[in-house]
């Protein structure tokens, strides 16, 4: 198995970096981006998002804290530290270790939520999965834009079914469609799962939805490389069960006290 400290030197110079646990558990982390607490729009306004739907619906305006969003989603290397500290190997394993710097897929929520456990306790940090609210704002900042860069789909800003890949793609592969606080693949290759349940809007985080414990399906955000860009629209969720774990099923993480 190749070992984590054999990073990629793209990993390198996208500023990954490996540490040590107190218990010589090799962990690896993705670098950080900064979102500022305050409002910002979340779900779609018709008048501007052609696409909208209604799960999307209404447009309403919440207030976040600060936190920080890891910059890439997390990828093959950093989880092959989890295998390696004795989690069970995701689908297609072998072949996903030819990618280091590729999104890991294959992974349900319950997998992605026990490796920012796994994360925690080795970092000394809370990490967690963002909700989708804080999903949402990493990925199209404070003024309701539709994607990313702006209200207009691009096809070479994202890896989605208009681009033709096929498949997942090394991270930060489209440096044109980062997010208004710096984030990269918040729109395609991987969907990724957040810690909410799928529920109607408005948001609301104190009405059970961030519950940990709970069989209900979970919403994922962002879609993949086998998606269009109707489903890669900032505000598009998609929902699936929480044990579900498929070949364009990932996630990213967020460092930042537990939700209360």
């Amino acid at each position: 198995m190749t070992q984590p400290s054999q990073l990629p030197l793209c990993l390198i110079q996208l500023d990954f970096s490996v540490f040590h646990a107190a218990n010589g558990a090799e962990y690896v982390i993705s670098p950080l981006c900064a979102v500022p607490g305050g409002d910002f729009l979340m779900g779609s306004d018709p008048a501007i998002d052609i696409g909208a739907y209604h799960s999307e619906l209404p447009q309403h305006r919440m207030t976040l804290a600060a936190y920080q969003i890891a910059r890439y989603p997390v990828t093959v290397a950093e989880y092959a530290c989890f295998v390696q500290a004795g989690q069970h190997e995701p689908a297609n394993w072998q072949q996903q270790l030819e990618q280091l710097d590729h999104p890991v897929v294959h992974v349900s929520w319950h997998d992605a939520v026990s490796y920012a456990q796994w994360l925690s306790a080795c970092a000394g940090q809370p990490w967690r999965l963002p909700t989708e609210a804080e999903w949402e704002k990493a990925a199209r900042g404070a003024d309701g834009r539709v994607y990313p860069w702006d209200d207009t789909f691009c096809r070479t800003r994202c890896n989605t079914s208009e681009d033709k890949k096929g498949s997942t793609t090394p991270v930060g592969s489209y440096p044109k469609g980062v997010s208004p606080y710096g984030a990269l693949d918040l729109i395609g290759n991987v969907w990724g799962w957040t810690s909410s349940i799928f529920r109607p809007y408005p948001y609301d985080a104190s009405d059970g939805r961030e519950q940990a414990e709970s069989a209900e399906h979970r919403v994922l955000r962002g879609a993949a490389w086998d998606f269009s860009a109707w489903e890669a629209r900032a505000a598009f969720r998609f929902d699936y069960s929480p044990g579900a774990a498929l070949d364009d099923f990932g996630f990213r993480l967020v460092l930042a006290p537990p939700i209360a």
